[in-house]
């Protein structure tokens, strides 16, 4: 398995969150705490930000960067879901890898923040679009690898 030692921690996220929520009696995902525990496991992350469901922590691995998304249950089998909605084929050209993820956990390629031009969304969500993707727009789209890909995507 690629990037073992994440994996690893990423299940130790898991427990804390299956623990905390069950001690808590609470149902939302406990993004502040888990961002504590992310600091500890990673100290040399940096966040990378907060939407509406998902927390977003870059991690450096010796061969490049990535970023480990963390969210509810739903909400990570709805980004892998989609991931693995496009053909092989077309997988890793029009979205970033996801190299793996656990319950509450996912790991994918981080790319450079860009401005992405008006074409490129057009093509990217032109290509996307038989497969039922949607949400694709510039803030979803970065540069990974020099090539403009989509990191974040919904089916709904």
């Amino acid at each position: 398995m690629r990037h073992e030692t994440i994996y690893k921690k990423a299940l130790y996220i898991d427990e804390f969150v299956d623990l905390y929520m069950r001690a808590k009696k609470r149902r939302t995902f406990p993004h502040k705490e888990v961002g504590q525990i992310i600091r500890l496991l990673f100290p040399s992350s940096m966040s990378r930000g907060r939407g509406a469901f998902k927390t977003v922590h870059k991690i450096s691995s010796r061969e490049r960067d990535l970023v480990l998304k963390m969210s509810r249950n739903e909400n990570i089998r709805n980004d892998i879901e989609t991931y693995y909605r496009l053909p092989r084929t077309k997988r890793n050209r029009c979205f970033a890898k996801i190299y793996w993820n656990t319950k509450y956990c996912l790991l994918q390629k981080y790319g450079k923040a860009v401005k992405v031009p008006p074409h490129v969304v057009e093509s990217l969500k032109k290509k996307v679009k038989p497969y039922g993707l949607s949400d694709v727009r510039a803030d979803n789209i970065r540069k990974v690898n020099g090539i403009f890909k989509i990191v974040d995507a919904s089916t709904k």
